[in-house]
């Protein structure tokens, strides 16, 4: 196979891809021949992704304005994005929130918008795109969970909490979609170097406990992504691949 049209007339949707691992990503699927329709809270951000994206790749990209957490937004981008692409064959939840805080001074509300977005965000847009993908029989689901989800997390219980909840979301679609082609799996990375992350000041500490020694550049993330979201694979269903260097195997 020639990756570099593996994605040939396809179209791939990816939440949360105005910058960081969701760009990288988005403009992996488009160096592979992908339309990519790129779904964002802020539409500025996205629009500039998709303007960058066809200047770097001269793929189709297109920039819809969506709040994951409100499923009038997630379903009215899917019908547009079906509506101006034709179809949809690769879903990648990516939208996230992390904000810091401990067991003592998270709040009701701070608890909630982590689940609404991390959690109840992916539902949203999984339940949306079933239908269209299990009606042409084929489609890939592909979830940015994190290694946060296996480990204790005092610095973030709720988001950690709402990764988790996610690994369960992932097998319970898997489990329902399979039989109609359309497979459902996540990716959980390790510490990425994100413009956002490297200008914050728990990022350098942890490369010294990865065992590569070093970060992730989101590129790296975004490879894993694009196998679990391909054709090539045909056998990895309901499954979390967890790509952080190594870190939780200490």
């Amino acid at each position: 196979m020639n990756l570099a049209t593996e994605f040939e007339g396809q179209v791939g949707i990816v939440t949360g891809a105005g910058d960081g691992i969701g760009f990288a990503i988005s403009k992996l699927l488009a160096q592979r021949a992908a339309s990519v329709a790129l779904w964002d809270v802020d539409l500025e951000a996205a629009e500039r992704a998709a303007k960058r994206i066809q200047q770097e790749t001269g793929a189709t990209a297109k920039a819809y304005k969506v709040d994951v957490t409100r499923e009038s937004d997630v379903l009215a981008a899917r019908d547009a994005t079906i509506r101006d692409f034709g179809r949809a064959d690769v879903l990648v939840n990516n939208a996230g929130i992390y904000p810091h805080a401990s067991v003592s001074e998270i709040t009701e509300e701070s608890w909630n918008r982590m689940f609404d977005v991390n959690t109840k965000g992916a539902f949203h847009a999984m339940r949306a795109l079933m239908g269209p993908m299990t009606a042409q029989r084929y489609g890939r689901m592909v979830s940015i969970v994190t290694e946060d989800a296996y480990i204790a997390k005092p610095t973030l219980p709720h988001y950690a909490a709402s990764k988790a909840a996610l690994l369960s979301l992932i097998k319970t679609f898997a489990y329902e979609l399979a039989p109609h082609e359309v497979i459902c799996t996540g990716v959980s990375p390790g510490p990425v170097a994100t413009e956002r992350a490297k200008s914050q000041s728990w990022l350098a500490p942890r490369i010294s406990k990865i065992p590569v020694l070093r970060a992730a550049e989101p590129e790296d993330i975004a490879e894993v992504v694009l196998f679990l979201g391909s054709k090539r694979n045909r056998f990895v269903v309901g499954e979390t691949v967890i790509a952080n260097g190594g870190y939780i195997m200490i």
